[in-house]
């Protein structure tokens, strides 16, 4: 029943429905006032949700300062690269892999590996769709992946069943209690995603360090070239920012973190 409601809330916390709610309201109503109040309030968040400067501050204050992998002297016995990053409704259907906008949790896991950062990769996440059956499961297409680009079997580790990110850090934890030589513990995943997956890991009792990577903020540029751009794209992101946050209160109320 969570899993159900926190999807359905996703849904209703979009920046972008949110335009649309209002610029349906403002179509329908008869109240001068309401229109235009309506309209107004549109406008603000099309402006707002799409300026890239605003984003840039907010997930400054929100994501975790990068940790560089030079850094790592000591290799990690396993590093966890959580899912999210493949593309299920991917194009061409014709057994390729796709990936989505955050395949660099996947891109820069890989290299942690190859610079001998990490000595195993524990592929977690099957696919949480609401309605209908799973179409396909991520991490044991990615682990399929992984072992047609040449990287050992013996160097994966799978748990496919998890659906959101409690169940990612406590199947995660049972996995790991069946390898007990695996004690130095790496968690990768998205900056923006990292504060609440770190609260869910230390939650099931792993206290893994972390790593950050697939970052919304860019580099610094002159302040006002930022404060100039407006990018549907922005949109986007401050849904995962969003999305972040609802999911740290609902965590809270449900003990998950």
């Amino acid at each position: 029943m969570f899993f159900v409601a926190s999807k359905i809330l996703y849904f209703l916390i979009r920046p972008m429905n949110w335009v649309l709610v209002l610029l349906f309201v403002a179509w329908r109503s008869k109240n001068p006032k309401w229109k235009n109040r309506c309209a107004l309030a549109a406008l603000a968040i099309l402006v707002l949700g799409s300026n890239r400067a605003l984003l840039n501050t907010v997930a400054r204050w929100w994501e975790p300062k990068p940790s560089s992998a030079q850094a790592i002297t000591t290799p990690y016995d396993v590093g966890i690269l959580l899912g999210g990053f493949s593309n299920s409704y991917g194009w061409p259907v014709d057994g390729r892999f796709h990936v989505n906008v955050s395949a660099n949790r996947l891109t820069q896991t890989l290299e942690l590996y190859h610079q001998g950062k990490i000595n195993k990769i524990l592929l977690t996440g099957g696919w949480s769709r609401v309605l209908g059956a799973p179409k396909g499961n991520e991490a044991r297409e990615t682990y399929a992946f992984l072992v047609q680009s040449g990287i050992p079997e013996e160097d994966l580790l799978v748990e496919a069943q998890a659906r959101n990110t409690w169940e990612n850090a406590w199947n995660s934890k049972q996995l790991l209690q069946q390898h007990p030589e695996l004690n130095r513990v790496l968690l990768i995943t998205s900056a923006w995603h990292m504060p609440r997956s770190r609260a869910c890991f230390r939650k099931a009792s792993l206290n893994p360090d972390i790593y950050c990577v697939d970052y919304l903020q860019n580099q610094s540029r002159l302040w006002w070239e930022d404060l100039l751009k407006f990018e549907p794209d922005t949109f986007q992101k401050w849904e995962w920012l969003i999305k972040e946050w609802v999911g740290i209160v609902a965590y809270r109320i449900k003990g998950y973190n």
